[in-house]
């Protein structure tokens, strides 16, 4: 074999090992979507059981999604004692980045949920910062925590995708991270169907969540996203106007 031989199966060899790998990648995202990745402009990160479409400028993730589904012997692991930055993103935040901020680090993909369904590792994982964004400590620790418990425990084969909210009028940490102003969560079904919710920042952390319910349309008007994409047109703007 020449040396021209040589440097065409060298480059033949590439291009399938890039087309195997970015199949797998478009394999494992489309597993914890469904019916199409957020539109957004936001950087993907893959890990086990979620994937997060990640924004360095705002310093948050502006949508994470996973699924569930029933589990007979739900165990979850021990938390880690501290959050760890995720060197996949340019904004490196690390858990001090919140410290004495008087926010709490709110995970996206939540503990539970993953660590049940999907494994020690996968349980790591949403302790990584790039999972993570402020919220009170009403929200975080009563009814966002109660909303996502209904989900794990109670909902049969479902998918998430939940993120933050925010308006012109910008806040952030004394670290530079953005602060929310609410939080959207979206629940899909095969059937199909959809409930979202609208949670703000100031709850007082005791409401019912139903209070919060609202249309897929009125999350996408607040964080242009678009949501279910590959869905038939007429079915999705059905769907999405539904409270």
């Amino acid at each position: 074999m020449d040396i021209t031989e040589c440097k065409l199966y060298s480059l033949i060899y590439q291009s399938m090992a890039t087309i195997i790998y970015m199949f797998t990648l478009s394999t494992c995202v489309c597993a914890q979507t469904f019916q199409g990745t957020p539109k957004s402009n936001a950087t993907f990160i893959e890990n086990t059981g979620f994937t997060i479409g990640y924004s360095d400028q705002r310093m948050n993730p502006l949508w994470v999604a996973y699924k569930v589904f029933p589990v007979d012997d739900p165990v979850s692991g021990k938390r880690p004692s501290k959050f760890k930055v995720d060197r996949r993103t340019e904004a490196r935040i690390s858990h001090n980045d919140y410290t004495h901020s008087g926010y709490d680090r709110g995970h996206m993909a939540p503990n539970y949920a993953i660590a049940t369904r999907y494994g020690r590792e996968a349980q790591l994982q949403t302790f990584l910062m790039s999972n993570i964004c402020p919220q009170t400590p009403k929200l975080n620790r009563q009814i966002w925590k109660r909303l996502e418990m209904r989900i794990a425990k109670v909902m049969d084969e479902v998918w998430v995708v939940t993120g933050p909210i925010f308006d012109d009028d910008i806040e952030k940490l004394a670290s530079g991270v953005e602060i929310p102003d609410a939080f959207y969560k979206i629940i899909a079904d095969n059937s199909p169907s959809f409930k979202a919710y609208i949670i703000p920042q100031d709850v007082a952390g005791s409401e019912k969540i139903e209070q919060f319910v609202v249309s897929v349309d009125s999350i996408e008007s607040v964080t242009h996203i678009d949501f279910f994409w590959e869905l038939d047109d007429v079915l999705e703007d059905s769907l999405e106007r539904i409270r």
